[in-house]
């Protein structure tokens, strides 16, 4: 039961982190929440496709992690992903268009 749940949540971890690497990607030309411009900051535009290879890459491992059930493979890949979305939540701000 343990392993069942443990596999589900990395997986939904894994896909979370997917859909935002994704969504990063995509609006990569867009105004983001009104507040972040990327077609007016060039420096923007490529933190957010470098975040967005980055998320991707993390979501894939962090997947292919939860179905090889090596245990040391899924808790690097955890950590790595708690590190490095911390990492870029304390970054984007710095890009903030205050209006």
């Amino acid at each position: 039961m343990k392993e069942m749940l443990t596999l589900g949540l990395t997986i939904i971890l894994g896909l979370i982190l997917l859909y935002m690497g994704f969504y990063l990607f995509t609006h990569r030309t867009k105004t983001l929440f009104g507040v972040f411009s990327p077609k007016d900051d060039p420096a923007l535009k490529k933190a957010m496709t470098l975040w967005a290879y980055i998320l991707t890459i993390l979501g894939g491992l962090t997947i292919i992690a939860a179905f090889f059930g090596i245990l040391i493979f899924q808790i690097t890949m955890l950590i790595l992903d708690a590190i490095l979305v911390f990492i870029m939540s304390l970054l984007m701000p710095t890009y903030l268009r205050m209006p």
